[in-house]
This record gives structure tokens, C-alpha cells and sequence, in this order.
């Protein structure tokens, strides 16, 4: 088999796989909002549900902004042999510079850099990506929400994760991360876990 050919087999793939998410996403999103329109109409549970709601719009207006991008991208890719893809989810944007950069130095493409986790969510269900890195203080949904949903809708993707306290790892293990650090990790260190896990 060409090289092309590979490139176009591993394209039709990922596009196969992110429509398959996709469609689940969309599939588990009409079941909330079913569920939420039946919701007991308490000051407390309205609140609730309205919390829900903006979380399940912002993952949607996510995911098809860029869904947009990623796949007229994908048709580019056709031509050759892409490099891994990673989605990086972290609010200190010193961290989360200086790990991109070394990933992008590692030959890997940082399709998106975000510090929201509803914003992580819908970007890596359209970008289906090799690696998601998420740290567990997200705005909006916490990393191991993250974690546990791309484990959810993108069950081939590798996913490293940071934490505040080793007290915090086992969770995010639990939630289905690949590989977890402690913030006191440096940039380097993580970078070379992240590269080890897709690597493997």
C-alpha cells in the first residue's frame, strides 16, 4: 500500500469515527434535554437544570465550530501522512504554552489550546485527537468530568491528565486518564509522559 493510500485509509477512519461520536453525542444530548424538561420545578432544581443546559450549549457550540474547521482540514491531510493530533485543556497559560510548544517540538499537531472543560469536551469529540491533556481545575466541567466523557465519545484517544494533590490521581485514573501528574510536574516531564503514551 502507497503512502497516500495509508494517509487516505487513516483519514476515512478518523472521519468514521468522529461522525460515530458525534452522532452519540448528539444522541446523549437529546436524553438530557428530555430528562431536564422533567425536572420538578424547584428554585434549586431550575438552577441546576440551567447549569446543565449552558454546559450542553457551550459542548455544542464547540463542537460544531469546530467541526467546521476540522473537517475541511481533513481534506488536506488526504494528501499525505498526518501527525498525532492533541487538544490541551488548562487554565494557567504559562503551563499550557510551554507544554504545547514542546509538543508541537516533538512533531505533534495542537489542533486547539482551551481552558474551558465544556470547550474540550465538544472539540475533541468532532477531532476525535490522538492525545487529550486536561488539568482537573477546568471552568465550567472539571478535568475528571473531561476525562470521563472523552473516555465516553472518543475511546481511542490517549488521556493525560494533571491534578493539585496526589490525593486527586486515583479519580482521575478511575475516570479513564491514561496517565496523571501532580502540579509540581514540570512542562518537560509531563511532555515526555504524553509523547510515552501515544508512542506506546
Amino acid at each position: 500500500m502507497t503512502l497516500p493510500d495509508q494517509a487516505s485509509r487513516r483519514e476515512l477512519d478518523l472521519a468514521r469515527r468522529q461522525l460515530h461520536a458525534i452522532e452519540v453525542f448528539h444522541s446523549a444530548r437529546a436524553q438530557a434535554q428530555s430528562a431536564l424538561d422533567a425536572v420538578a420545578r424547584t428554585r434549586e432544581m431550575r438552577m441546576d437544570a440551567a447549569r446543565r443546559m449552558e454546559v450542553l450549549r457551550r459542548e455544542h457550540h464547540a463542537l460544531i465550530g469546530r467541526a467546521h474547521e476540522q473537517l475541511r482540514a481533513s481534506c488536506d491531510l488526504l494528501s499525505g501522512t498526518a501527525a498525532p493530533r492533541a487538544v490541551v485543556a488548562h487554565r494557567a497559560g504559562w503551563f499550557a504554552d510551554k507544554l504545547v510548544a514542546l509538543l508541537e517540538e516533538a512533531q505533534l499537531t495542537v489542533v486547539e489550546q482551551v481552558d474551558n472543560g465544556a470547550d474540550a469536551i465538544g472539540i475533541a469529540i468532532v477531532e476525535q485527537p490522538d492525545l487529550l491533556f486536561v488539568e482537573d481545575g477546568l471552568l465550567m466541567v472539571t478535568g475528571e468530568e473531561v476525562v470521563r466523557e472523552a473516555r465516553r465519545f472518543c475511546p481511542d484517544t490517549r488521556i493525560g491528565a494533571q491534578v493539585e494533590h496526589v490525593s486527586r490521581m486515583e479519580a482521575l485514573l478511575e475516570a479513564g486518564a491514561d496517565a496523571v501528574a501532580t502540579r509540581q510536574t514540570p512542562p518537560l516531564e509531563v511532555s515526555q509522559q504524553l509523547l510515552m503514551l501515544i508512542r506506546a
